[in-house]
C-alpha cells in the first residue's frame, strides 16, 4: 500500500536524520533506540557488534576518534517483504574541522517493531 510505504520512508528519514545529530551532539547515547534490541552491526574488519549497547559503545568510539559529523545519503529503499526492508546508503564523515574522517557506503536491513521502522542488521564499508 503506499500510505505503509510513505510511512516508511518517513520512519526512516527521521531515524537518519536522528543518527546524524547523534554525531553533531556528540551523543552515542542517542543512538542506542534507533537500532532493534537484536541487532547486529558489522564494520569492515571487525567483529559483529550485537545488541543496542553494542552500538552505542561501537559509535561513541567513533566519536571519540575525531567524527563529528556523519552525512548520509540514501540512495535507494526497497521493501524487502513484510515487516522488514532495505536501504542502501553512501555516507562522509568528517573531523571537528570541517575535513574529511572517511566516506563509504552501507546497506541496512531494517525491521518493523510494533508499528515503528528500526535499524536491524547495519553492513558498512569504506570507499579507501
Amino acid at each position: 500500500m503506499a500510505g505503509d510505504y510513505d510511512v516508511m520512508l518517513s520512519q526512516m528519514k527521521i531515524h537518519n536524520e536522528k543518527f546524524m545529530a547523534a554525531f553533531t551532539n556528540q551523543d552515542p547515547e542517542s543512538i542506542g533506540p534507533l537500532y532493534t534490541c537484536d541487532c547486529k552491526v558489522m564494520p569492515t574488519g571487525q567483529d559483529v557488534i550485537e545488541g543496542r549497547e553494542g552500538c552505542v559503545e561501537y559509535f561513541g568510539s567513533v566519536m571519540k576518534a575525531g567524527v563529528a559529523k556523519c552525512v548520509v545519503v540514501v540512495d535507494e529503499v526497497g521493501p524487502s517483504g513484510g515487516d522488514t526492508a532495505y536501504e542502501r546508503t553512501h555516507f562522509t564523515m568528517h573531523k571537528s574541522d570541517g575535513s574529511l574522517f572517511i566516506s563509504g557506503k552501507y546497506v541496512v536491513i531494517w525491521k518493523k517493531i510494533e508499528g515503528q521502522w528500526m535499524y536491524y542488521i547495519d553492513i558498512m564499508n569504506p570507499n579507501n
